[in-house]
């Protein structure tokens, strides 16, 4: 990369990586790193690499990539995540395999929910390990308003949070056995949101099944939207899911004998 005047074209150059990086474009990947080895290191806004962004993406072709051209795979973005804790976040099952057997550290139990491994997170549970050890990484260490002091990661209940990872990224099998453990089924994640309200943005109808008959709340509202489940799953375009939480909100209140929860806002949230 360039120094002094090539400033502008360097970050020009890094800006076009990155979206080569998010489209899963191998070939402008491919083409892009012969040209200039670097890019694999190149960090764009909050620090995130193109590792990052293929985690996100679940682009495991162009990760494998980006490895092999000396991307670091320890590398944090601003707010402390690597490659394999952003991966866990967004269900980036693919990259993140990948990531491991590349030698990545930190499959907490968080992570290892987060990506769906079931015998890893059942064994780190009946490890009887310290769960502390096992925290989310990536994440702030007092609350902020993302990371609410209600939240299971900022209470410190490791458990729940592993269980919200799991049902956010829609791994039914995992949400049910940490629930099984004492996992919360309203447990808070992000914004607020819990398990169920992720869930259902995300399309993961089994999932919001699943939270839905273990009693999830259907009317809680997240702190930064105050939208309930049912308008989470408007707003991620799952109709199906809304109306069949709209459905057991509505036998729920008629078997309580009338309505419950607050008035619906005046409008869905759009800022998701």
């Amino acid at each position: 990369m360039k120094d002094g005047n090539g400033e502008s074209e360097d970050l020009e150059q890094g800006n076009e990586f990155l979206e080569a990086v998010k489209r899963g474009d191998r070939s402008a990947v491919e083409d892009l790193l012969r040209r200039e080895p670097g890019l694999a290191r190149f960090a764009g806004e909050y620090d995130k690499t193109g590792l990052h962004w293929a985690a996100e993406r679940d682009h495991v072709e162009v990760a494998s990539l980006l490895l092999d051209a000396g991307a670091d795979i320890e590398a944090k973005t601003s707010w402390g995540a690597t490659a394999l804790d952003w991966a866990a976040t967004m269900g980036g099952v693919g990259v993140g395999d990948l990531l491991l057997v590349r030698g990545a550290s930190g499959l907490t139990l968080v992570a290892a929910a987060g990506l769906g491994k079931l015998a890893e997170v059942r064994a780190i549970v009946g490890s009887g390990a310290d769960l502390s050890t096992h925290r989310r990484r990536g994440a702030p260490l007092s609350p902020n308003e993302d990371w609410l002091a209600d939240s299971a990661y900022m209470q410190g209940d490791v458990i729940s949070d592993a269980m919200y990872a799991a049902a956010r990224n829609g791994h039914t099998h995992v949400a049910r056995y940490l629930l099984d453990q004492g996992a919360s089924v309203d447990a808070k994640g992000v914004l607020g949101g819990t398990a169920l309200q992720w869930a259902a943005i995300n399309g993961h109808k089994e999932t919001v099944s699943l939270l839905a008959d273990r009693g999830a709340s259907l009317t809680v509202r997240d702190a930064r939207f105050n939208a309930t489940p049912e308008e989470w799953a408007i707003e991620g375009g799952h109709t199906e899911i809304a109306n069949a939480l709209r459905a057991r909100r509505s036998n729920s209140e008629g078997a309580a004998g009338g309505p419950g929860g607050d008035p619906a806002p005046s409008a869905p949230p759009t800022a998701f």
